[in-house]
Parts: C-alpha cells; structure tokens; sequence
C-alpha cells in the first residue's frame, strides 16, 4: 500500500530542521514529486544536489524534478542513446565458444541460488540474489567472468568520456522467478551500473527487459519509461548509477538468470 503524498508533507513539516537533515530533504523532494509541485521539487532538488554531488539517489530526484517541471536539462541527464550501451562479451580464455562458456556459468551461477531468497530493502521481487560479491568466489566459471568483461567496460568508459580507471564496487547474481521483477531504483553510490544476462526465459512482447527513466519514487502526473534494452545471453548493459531502472516482469515458467555490478571511478 502507498503513502498518503499528503499526510507525508504534514509530518515532514513538523519534523526539527536539524533532525537528519539529508533524508529530511529527500522526503520533502519525493513529497513534491508526488503532489506535482515540480518547481519546488527542483529547488530543493538543486539544492541538495550542489550539497551532495555524490548521492546518486539525489541525482536521480533531481532528473525526476526537472522533467516534471518540463526542464530540458533531464535530457541531458537522460540522454539514452549516448549513455546507455551494450556489448556482447567475447568467451573467456579456456572457453571455445560463448554458448559453451554460458553453459558453464549457468551450473556455477545456480549452485550459488538454491538456498536463498529476495533481500530485504533492495529492489529485487520474486527471486534470489547472491549474498557475497561474485569477486569472491573461487569458481574458475565466475572468476573469468570479469576477464570478458574488461575490454567491453573499458570501451564505454572511453565512449561516453568518463576517462581514467575503474574499480568493482559490487557484484553479485540475481535469479528471478516467474512474475519477477526488479522495481525502479538507481545505485546511489556508484558510477556505473550493468546487467549482465545469463539465461533468459521464453519472454513476450517487452516482458523481461529492462527499462529505463520510470521514477521509483510516485509522481503526478506519472513519468513513464523513456527507454527499453532487449536482453539477450551473452549481453552486457552498462549505464549511469544514477539512472532509474528496473525490469518488467515475465510470465513463462522458466527462470531469468543475470549477474550486475557497481563500477566506482579508479
């Protein structure tokens, strides 16, 4: 069930100024986001902004704020074609082919998922996420997954002209189940983001893609989607940590197979 936009403006109003001022400022935005007041939204957005240039989450109210106050600037923000970009992984070394090297991944992948369920607080629904960064795992499978991921990475840094190096922040498996699905979210602290498909379902229509610029936070009016990336085996999807992203859910009754990872700058 949501909140009450309103009843949330009322509390935000009675709580002291120096209470945590930052998540204090974040609710307001969301506030303004949801009751429609884009103006307002945007100021506060700017503001906490310049304060916080780093907090991705702030980032992504304040595209929200600029787009629903018609603000050409969230283009900028949003500018999918230049800043999202996929790659097909070439197969590892020991690997003759990617099917075979996917195959392999796949078994070392789902020996890791049995047990476990969604988390609690992230954006995953209906399935199951690795607890340990998958940089742990000793698996030969999983460990030269980040060598096929090198050259395409360093190839969208050079393309969207972020420059210099990189280091993982993050990484980690989900396994979706049936009616699965990923809620719009951005990765706060992170530069850039993925999605890496493993093993995909049968899928109709844009059932299990993935989707980008729906805010995770209720707007008036809704913002829709701007963007949608087919996935496909093999496919590697890098984008901002600061994009709103999420998944549409999937019917079929096989199960949906991915790895992601949070890229910080080096």
């Amino acid at each position: 069930m949501r909140a009450d936009p309103a009843a949330c403006d009322r509390h935000l109003a009675q709580v002291p100024p120096w209470v945590n001022p930052r998540a204090r400022a974040k609710g307001e935005i969301e506030a303004d986001l949801a009751l429609g007041r884009g103006a307002e939204a945007v100021r506060r957005a700017e503001a906490l902004s310049a304060a916080h240039p780093d907090d991705h989450y702030v980032t992504a109210l304040k595209a929200s704020a600029w787009r629903l106050a018609g603000d050409s600037r969230a283009r900028e923000l949003y500018d999918y074609d230049r800043l999202i970009r996929t790659y097909r992984i070439e197969p590892p070394d020991g690997w003759t082919s990617l099917d075979a090297y996917l195959a392999d991944l796949e078994r070392a992948l789902d020996r890791l998922h049995p047990p476990l369920t969604h988390p609690i607080g992230q954006s995953l629904r209906g399935g199951s996420q690795t607890q340990r960064s998958l940089l742990d795992y000793p698996d030969p499978e999983i460990q030269a997954l980040f060598q096929a991921l090198a050259a395409p990475i360093r190839r969208h840094i050079e393309a969207v002209g972020g420059g210099g190096g990189y280091d993982f922040a993050g990484a980690w498996s989900v396994r979706l189940n049936p009616h699965g699905r990923h809620a719009d979210h951005v990765h706060p602290e992170g530069w850039l983001s993925s999605a890496f498909y493993v093993r995909l379902p049968e899928m109709r229509g844009r059932e299990g893609w993935l989707k980008f610029g729906e805010p995770g936070t209720p707007t008036s009016p809704r913002l829709e989607p701007g963007h949608w990336v087919k996935p496909e085996p093999g496919l590697l999807v890098l984008f901002p940590s600061y994009m709103w992203h999420g998944t549409e859910p999937f019917s079929s009754a096989g199960t949906r197979l991915t790895c992601a990872f949070d890229l910080v700058r080096g």
